[in-house]
Order: structure tokens, then C-alpha cells, then sequence
């Protein structure tokens, strides 16, 4: 009987270690990743570069529990005649435009996209902004906070954006509202959007505040790894990469 219980406790303990070093390997990590739900399908969202997202990486300021549609609101308020909270089926049905973009990260990645969703305009014409009013401040699910000017927001290729790739926009990506305005850095795109809050004086967001990143983040002249094409570096001239 003890030799029994030996052989069985040795079997089990080899297993043991197969399968703790099955998990360290790509396969097994995806396959633990989906039965535990530590990146897709768990309560929080927060910052990943794997599986299905080594093509466009999610970054976020702070992890934070995944907005349910219908408990979620777009309150737009500061300087405006008719301040107002929108839910999403009223989001989207404001005026549809689409585009193909494509997102630069300061730390030298991009990724490209096809988004839907509307321009401010729809939604001033709602919320009839202050003639004083300069700009949104924007607050996020992640407790991330960004500025942008009027002029910059209403660039005809300045979308807020609800669909990705003729989808609904994933909790990784920016469920259920996001900014994309593709000639600033990807640090101006700011996600999972809960408040919209017109201003009338330049402020500074959240990651001009922390570290040494303009407020401007217009894109500049260097080099760009495209995560669609493998990483490979290319020169880019500044401004929105078009290719």
C-alpha cells in the first residue's frame, strides 16, 4: 500500500509539472488565460499585448470594471446651453461617418482600423456649446483625463467612434465610446469616454501632467513599427500616417 501511494503521489507530482510548464508555453498560456479570463471575459480591463491583441495593443491609464451598455450614460456638461446625458442607442444615432485610420503610440507602435461613429458637430448641435467655450476635457472609465481644442476636435478626421471593423468596439478597445484623431498621438485618443465636458481654457491631460509628453502630441517626424506589418520599422514625416 505505501509503495502504492508513492508511485501514485510520484504520477500525480510528474503531471503536475507538465502541466505547470504546458501553462508557461503560448498554448498553454492562452488556454489558461481562457478558462481563468485574466484577459477576455473577466470583471476588469486593463493594459494587454497578447493573443488576438499582438496586432493593435491595449493601453489603458488604470484597469477598471467593464461598462454594461445599459447602465452607461454620455453626460456631456461645462459650457453649454443644454447639458445632457446620452445613452448609447442615442449616441448612435447621431449622423454615421466611417474612415480608415490609424492609431500612433508615443512609444513608436501603430496600429490601423476601420472606425464608425460621428463628429462633434452632431453632438454640439444637441448640446449648443458656450460661444467661450475652447474646449472638451474628457473623462474616462480608467480615470483618465484628456484635453482637446474645439479646432482639433472638429478636424474632418477627428471621429468619436463606437464601432471597430464593423464591430461593436470591445471592452479592450474602448467599449462604449472612444476619440480617434489620428494625426496626434495615440495618448490624445482617449477610451471608454464617460463624461465630455466643454471648457474655456487649454488644460492638461492626464499623461502631460505625469511625465514628458506635450499637450499638442502632434505627431512628429521619426520612425513608426506597425504592428499590421510585423514591426517593421519605416520613416514617417509627421502628421497622420495615411498607409
Amino acid at each position: 500500500m505505501k509503495g502504492l501511494n508513492r508511485r501514485t503521489f510520484i504520477s500525480k507530482f510528474l503531471l503536475g509539472i507538465v502541466g505547470f510548464f504546458t501553462v508557461l508555453t503560448w498554448p498553454g498560456r492562452l488556454l489558461f488565460a481562457e478558462i481563468f479570463s485574466f484577459w477576455r471575459g473577466s470583471e476588469y480591463v486593463g493594459k494587454t499585448r497578447d493573443g488576438i491583441y499582438k496586432t493593435f495593443y491595449v493601453q489603458y491609464y488604470k484597469s477598471f470594471k467593464r461598462i454594461k451598455a445599459e447602465n452607461w450614460q454620455l453626460k456631456v456638461s461645462g459650457l453649454c446651453e443644454n447639458p445632457q446625458n446620452f445613452s448609447l442607442s442615442e449616441i448612435k444615432a447621431l449622423p454615421l461617418k466611417e474612415q480608415v485610420s490609424r492609431v500612433k503610440c508615443v512609444e513608436c507602435w501603430s496600429a490601423k482600423a476601420k472606425w464608425t461613429g460621428f463628429a462633434l458637430a452632431n453632438l454640439e448641435q444637441v448640446v449648443q456649446p458656450l460661444p467661450q467655450a475652447v474646449g472638451v476635457l474628457f473623462r474616462c472609465a480608467d480615470r483618465y483625463v484628456e484635453y482637446l481644442s474645439l479646432k482639433d476636435l472638429h478636424h474632418k478626421r477627428t471621429l468619436l467612434v463606437h464601432t471597430m471593423n464593423d464591430a461593436v468596439l470591445s471592452d479592450e478597445h474602448g467599449f462604449p465610446l472612444r476619440l480617434i484623431i489620428p494625426f496626434k498621438y495615440g495618448y490624445k485618443s482617449p477610451k471608454a469616454i464617460l463624461e465630455m465636458v466643454f471648457v474655456g481654457e487649454s488644460k492638461k491631460g492626464t499623461w502631460s501632467k505625469i511625465g514628458p509628453y506635450s499637450v499638442d502630441a502632434t505627431i512628429l517626424p521619426g520612425y513608426d513599427h506597425p504592428l499590421d506589418r510585423g514591426k517593421k520599422r519605416r520613416r514617417i514625416f509627421g502628421g497622420e500616417i495615411f498607409d
